[in-house]
Order: C-alpha cells, then structure tokens, then sequence
C-alpha cells in the first residue's frame, strides 16, 4: 500500500523537471542565430563536418542511450503496466551558414518515452543553458 502513496509524489517531481522533448523542440526555435564557435563551446567539437555547395557546413552531433529498455510498473492487487522502451539514437544536424546556425534538424531512434526527439535533449541542453546564463543584448 505504501508504494500507491508513493507514485503521486513521484509523478510530481518528474512533472517539475523539463522533458527531453521540450528541450529538443525549444533547442530548435532558440538556437538558430546562434555563433558557431559558440555552438562548439557549448555541445562540443562536432563528430563529423560536412562543407555544402553553397557555401554552409552540417555539424554533425550524436548521443548514443545504452540502456533502451522500457518501465514496467506492478500495482499489487490492480495488475500492472509496461511503458514502451525509449529511442536509442540521436544525429543532431546543425546547418551553418556565415557562421552562425541556421537550422537544426533530428534524425535517428530519437523519440523518448515523453515524446519526440527527447534522445537528442543532451545534446542541445548545455547550449540552451548557455543562452539563459548570457546577458541579453
């Protein structure tokens, strides 16, 4: 009985804390604009680089979850639950253009239990941070 308690206290604290997938689809609004050497203090030296025909490059970013399975949940006396396994890649492309970003887009398993893209939260989270911490101009 005490474990049915104890579920509404944990549902409010996972409900404080920012999901992956906002994150990612904030990341995706916010960050355009941003300055590429900014871009790469803040997620790091990009995995791979690809210079494009017109003159733009994709930074090319990736966040690999080693543990991909799902929840399972066991109510005694009500039956029980499984919640679905969570995506366990994430490619973040970020196009750059006269060094600043000018588009992201995710591709890959990515999708996480509490929604799109929320694999790829990591990999964008440190940048969001960056722009809350920095004076607005």
């Amino acid at each position: 009985m005490p474990s049915i308690l104890l579920l509404p206290f944990l549902l409010l604290l996972t409900a404080c804390a920012p999901r992956g997938a906002e994150v990612a689809a904030e990341a995706r609004q916010r960050l355009i604009g941003m300055d590429a050497d900014d871009l790469r203090s803040c997620a790091g030296i990009p995995t791979r680089t690809l210079r494009l025909g017109d003159g733009s490059e994709l930074f090319s970013y990736e966040q690999q979850n080693e543990n991909v399975g799902g929840l399972n949940v066991s109510i005694p006396m009500a039956g029980g639950f499984r919640l679905a396994g969570s995506g366990s890649y994430c490619h973040a492309l970020f196009r750059v253009a006269q060094g600043r970003v000018a588009g992201l887009a995710y591709t890959g398993d990515s999708d996480d239990v509490d929604g799109r893209d929320g694999v790829c939260a990591p990999i964008v989270r440190g940048c969001l941070r960056q722009l809350e911490a920095a004076p607005q101009r």
